[in-house]
């Protein structure tokens, strides 16, 4: 009876030892530059080199509200990834930078940040950072982070 009991808990151990989650860390999923991608009449824009596709409509139709000829206007979108795998997407004309996580089949955006509420941005541009992104917009520099605007960067 003891020993039954005694391989019965190490049963148990071992099964319940099997089911902790397996983190593989570090891990970088940045992308070294940004990605410039065209958008096509369906919306759905591709970047090849990192095989990923996402429909940007539901974000033209958020940036532009009520104005739906700037978003039928919108030509290009810049995305780019942080370490952590946040996607940071703008575009000319934009006011915001969209933050997002991917999700079950999808991308749940995450956080909006304002970097140019006053006026549209003329041409953005992001680089890789080693700890943000950097947004350049005419001759102002921007650190991001998926938080918002990181302490020190401009505003």
């Amino acid at each position: 009876m003891k020993n039954t009991l005694i391989r019965t808990m190490l049963l148990g151990a071992l099964a319940l030892g099997g089911c902790a989650s397996l983190q593989l860390q570090p891990a970088d999923f940045a992308w070294p530059a940004e990605e410039i991608l065209d958008v096509p009449a369906s919306g759905t824009v591709t970047a090849r080199q990192y095989n990923t596709a996402f429909n940007v409509k539901p974000l033209l139709a958020k940036e532009f509200a009520a104005d739906s000829m700037a978003a039928k206007n919108t030509k290009v979108v810049r995305v780019i990834r942080d370490k952590a795998g946040f996607y940071f997407i703008t575009a000319p004309m934009f006011r915001n930078v969209y933050v997002f996580q991917q999700a079950d089949g999808a991308l749940s955006m995450s956080t909006a940040i304002a970097v140019s509420p006053e006026k549209p941005m003329d041409d953005p541009k992001f680089n890789q950072r080693n700890a943000y992104i950097e947004l350049l917009n005419g001759g102002a520099k921007v650190q991001l982070t998926k938080s918002g605007v990181q302490q020190g960067g401009a505003k």
